[in-house]
């Protein structure tokens, strides 16, 4: 669908199809890595507790419409927590974003440990925009985690 002046944030031009299929591709390697998925299913846990809908898609790890607007969750398997795997999944994370109809309000991604750089998430979000969650033994840590699990106070 071609942007129009009634709506400037569509995309200017159709997603290539063999980008969607690279992006299809590495998620479903991604859900091979069963603390991806374990990851993945938490995620979408604490946002159906928080009273919300996550969605996923064969692209998207994880979708949700909070009251903040629309969020993207991409989660990185296991051994991905370095700057570099974190920065590579924020590029696939903007790719997947590219791919919408309408952009998503705010992208997070999702790593299975802290990042191995205490540096990287703030680094990352600089950079990139990008709001870098952790799982943890006591739940979730990171950027604004509160906004991105939707249970900030109202």
């Amino acid at each position: 669908m071609p942007a129009t002046a009634a709506d400037p944030t569509a995309l200017a031009t159709e997603p290539s199809p063999s980008l969607l299929h690279i992006l299809e591709t590495a998620a479903a390697a991604d859900r091979t890595c069963k603390t991806h998925e374990a990851v993945r299913l938490e995620l979408m846990a604490a946002l159906l507790r928080a009273d919300l809908q996550p969605a996923n898609s064969p692209v998207i790890d994880v979708s949700c419409t909070t009251k903040d607007g629309r969020f993207l969750y991409e989660v990185l398997d296991a051994s991905r927590c370095t700057y570099a795997d974190l920065r590579s999944g924020a590029v696939r994370l903007l790719e997947i974003n590219h791919t919408l109809p309408t952009p998503a309000d705010r992208l997070h991604l999702v790593v299975c440990q802290p990042p191995a750089e205490n540096w990287a998430a703030d680094t990352l979000h600089d950079i990139f925009g990008v709001h870098v969650l952790w799982r943890t033994k006591e739940g979730w840590s990171g950027q604004n985690t509160e906004t991105a699990l939707g249970t900030e106070p109202a």
